[in-house]
This record gives C-alpha cells, sequence and structure tokens, in this order.
C-alpha cells in the first residue's frame, strides 16, 4: 500500500513540472526599401567603375591648343559625370543610413518590449508555482488522511489510473470524493495547465528576444557598413571635384592661348559664362525663396547697423569691377587683391551682420567661384564672397560685422588669388538685383 501512495505522489509531482520544447520563430525581414537602396548602389557603383574605364589621359603629344581643349573638355565632362554618379551614391546611402537608423531605434524598442514581457511572465509563473505547490500539498495532506483513515477504494482507484485524465474522468472517483478534494484537484490541474501555457509563452519570448538582439547586431553592423562607404564616396566626391577644379583651371589657361578671333575661342567664352550664369541663376532663386525682402526688419539675433564694411583689411585694390570683365563678359561684382601680395592666405570679414544662406567649401570648381558664401543681412541685403581657400562658416550660423569668415584664395575660374564680393538685393516684389558693390562700400 506504501508503494502505490507513493506512485500516485510521484505522478502528481510529474505533472507539476511541464516543460514545453518550442522552435524559433523568424522576426519579419528588414524593410525592403533597404534591399532597394543596395540594388541601387551596386547599379551606381557598377557605372562608375564603367566610367573610370573610358577616362583618358590628355595625351603629352598634343601640341596645338584646339587639340588641348577639346581633351582637356572631353575628360572633365567624364568626371563630372563620375560625380553625378557619386552624388547619387550618397543620396541613396544617406536614405540607406536613415532608414537603418530608425529600424534599428524600432528593434531597439521591441527589445525593451519584450524584456519587459519577460520579467512579466516570469513573474506570473512564480505565483503559478507557489499556487501550484500550496495545492499540491494540501492535496498530498488528504490523500494521507484518506490512506490513514483506510479509504481503499479512492486510493485504488488512484494507484490504478495510467494518469491523472484517467483517474479524473472516472465517476466512481468523482462520486466518492468530497467537494473539498475535487476543488484541490480542479485547482492543482488549472494550476498545471498555466504553469505550461506560461512556460512555453517564456520559451517563446526568450527566442524571440535573441533573434531580436541578433538582428540588431546585424543592422548595426550594416549600419558602419553604410557610414564607412558613405565617408568613402564624400572622400572620392571631394578629389574629383578639386580634380575638375584643377583642370578647369587648366582649361582656362588653353583657352587664352586660343586665337581670339577663333570660333573655339568665342564657344569656349561662352560656355564658360553660361555656366556661371546657370549658378548665378540658381543662387537668385535661392534667395528669392529663402532671404528676407527689401522692407524687412532684421530678426533680432542679426546685429544690421545699416552701413557695410569693406570685407579685406589693410591696403587693398580692385582688379576687376562691375558689369563684366575687360573682355565683355558679365562681371557682377568687384576682385579685390592686398597691394603688397600677400592676397593668398589672407582673411576676409563680413560686410554686415547677418545669417549665413549659403556656404560651399568642397574646394569644387562650382561653375567658377570655387569655395564661396552668401550672407542675408536681414534687409534684404545679400553680399556674397567666392574664390576662397577656407570658407569658415556654415548654413544658418549668426556672424558680425567684421567677424572673419573666411581665407582669400584662387578656387573656381581665377587667374591669381583674390577675393570676388557681391551684393545683391531682395526687392519687396520678390526679384532679386545684382548691384554694384562699390554703391554699399569703399576701401
Amino acid at each position: 500500500m506504501i508503494k502505490r501512495f507513493i506512485k500516485a505522489v510521484s505522478l502528481l509531482l510529474c505533472l507539476s513540472c511541464v516543460i514545453a520544447c518550442v522552435c524559433f520563430t523568424p522576426l519579419a525581414s528588414a524593410e525592403e526599401s533597404l534591399d532597394d537602396y543596395q540594388q541601387q548602389l551596386a547599379k551606381l557603383d557598377k557605372q562608375i567603375a564603367a566610367n573610370k574605364s573610358k577616362l583618358a589621359e590628355v595625351k603629352s603629344d598634343l601640341k596645338d591648343s584646339k587639340s588641348k581643349y577639346n581633351a582637356l573638355s572631353n575628360e572633365i565632362g567624364q568626371i563630372n559625370d563620375q560625380i553625378s554618379l557619386i552624388d547619387s551614391k550618397i543620396t541613396v546611402l544617406n536614405n540607406n543610413i536613415t532608414a537603418l537608423q530608425s529600424s534599428i531605434e524600432q528593434t531597439q524598442t521591441d527589445i525593451e518590449s519584450t524584456t519587459n514581457e519577460i520579467v512579466l511572465v516570469q513573474k506570473q509563473i512564480d505565483e503559478s508555482n507557489i499556487l501550484m505547490n500550496a495545492t499540491k500539498e494540501m492535496l498530498l495532506s488528504r490523500l494521507r488522511e484518506n490512506y490513514m483513515a483506510g479509504s481503499s477504494s479512492t486510493l485504488e482507484m488512484l494507484f490504478t489510473a495510467k494518469d491523472l485524465s484517467t483517474f479524473f474522468a472516472r465517476k466512481e472517483l468523482v462520486a466518492s470524493v468530497s467537494d473539498q478534494d475535487a476543488n484541490l484537484i480542479k485547482n492543482l490541474t488549472d494550476s498545471i495547465n498555466q504553469l505550461s501555457d506560461l512556460t512555453i509563452e517564456l520559451t517563446n519570448k526568450k527566442a524571440a528576444l535573441e533573434e531580436k538582439k541578433a538582428d540588431l547586431d546585424k543592422q548595426n553592423e550594416d549600419l558602419i557598413s553604410r557610414q564607412n562607404d558613405l565617408e568613402a564616396s564624400l572622400g572620392e566626391q571631394k578629389s574629383k571635384k578639386a580634380t575638375v577644379s584643377s583642370k578647369q583651371q587648366e582649361l582656362s589657361s588653353v583657352i587664352n592661348e586660343l586665337d581670339k578671333d577663333s570660333a573655339e575661342y568665342q564657344a569656349a567664352i561662352k560656355k564658360q559664362e553660361a555656366e556661371r550664369e546657370k549658378l548665378n541663376a540658381q543662387i537668385d532663386a535661392y534667395i528669392k525663396a529663402h532671404a528676407s525682402a527689401v522692407g524687412d526688419t532684421p530678426d533680432a539675433s542679426i546685429v544690421n547697423d545699416g552701413k557695410m564694411m569693406w570685407p579685406v583689411r589693410g591696403s587693398t585694390k580692385v582688379t576687376a569691377g562691375y558689369p563684366a570683365y575687360s573682355n565683355g563678359t558679365s562681371h557682377w561684382g568687384i576682385d579685390i587683391v592686398k597691394t603688397d601680395g600677400s592676397t593668398r592666405g589672407t582673411p576676409f570679414v563680413a560686410a554686415q551682420g547677418g545669417k549665413v544662406i549659403i556656404a560651399v567649401g568642397d574646394g569644387g570648381w562650382n561653375s567658377g567661384f570655387g569655395n564661396y558664401c552668401v550672407i542675408d543681412h536681414g534687409d534684404g541685403k545679400m553680399t556674397l564672397y567666392a574664390h576662397a581657400d577656407r570658407i569658415q562658416v556654415s548654413v544658418g550660423q549668426v556672424v558680425s560685422k567684421g567677424q572673419q569668415i573666411g581665407i582669400i584664395g584662387a578656387t573656381g575660374n581665377v587667374t591669381g588669388p583674390h577675393l570676388h564680393f557681391e551684393v545683391r538685393i531682395k526687392n519687396a516684389n520678390g526679384s532679386v538685383s545684382r548691384v554694384n558693390p562699390l554703391n554699399y562700400v569703399s576701401p
């Protein structure tokens, strides 16, 4: 009889320790847009590689200026095509990085949420275990009481049952046990079932958490890879822009060697002027859309005393004036140099307090302007500074009158170091006028 009693107790203990085996459920795959970006990148890389193979160096045996001009123009065009491809790649990479950062943030949020859910389920399992153990002790106590009282019929049904399900199903037992025993048995069954369900849920959540962590690690690796690719692309872009700038300056020298009456010379000059005008029109369009207008009061952050100062300190002179060069092509500003020959490396300053609305310091050709910036003085007046070796301000920065904003250089289309300085006015009707700077500043 004792052996049968032990068998019954063992059966109860075994059933109270159910552990479910679960399979890992894969998480949703990364956004399809990331794959699209990768496909675009691969395509752009192939195009860049193909374009590289087409580049031809200017041959040393090209003696006449016309042949040199054609060869240089062709090479510059091909490098500019590469720059356009790199620009597209940079755009794709930036979009890719933004999407990855968003995905990483969401995954981190999911990990935190799942971790909190695991803590909650574990708490429920602990509470269920406490309840099950208490119920089990009460039921075992009842079994011991029945055994000591000699209630062999009930015990016999328990001992001969293959499992608890058979035992609970027997009508003879249901009829013979007391209401208290029936409630204990039901409570224990409910606890065991709940524990089983919670254990399966906990296992699933832990598996999901591990998968999310693995996914986060992969996303972080991808992000680092994209950021490295972006950095390399930006470096390549800067290098190629510098190459174009150098080639453009070489081209300008070749143009000066052409016969001034030749069709090639006239076409080259018109092409340069059209290129400058295209950038000028883009600057005007930006001023129309984003700058202050005549009649506006400068923002409180801008100190504008109403009078501009000369942008280069020391003894200077103007080598080219408004509104045209000596060859008749348009020139919407003045070119300033130091009289002592120390122009390159000399700082230049803001002619008036204002906010920087354009700042380009990539060392590129930039339609002949090289490194340049534009400052909005808050009252409809803008000043433009070009050909800098370095631009030392950034878009959105508020500068004061006389504050150093760059270093004079020879970037872009120049015959020597100088500061190209312009004043533009955004009229009340929204139109933009390029006016003579000497009406606003004097040495």
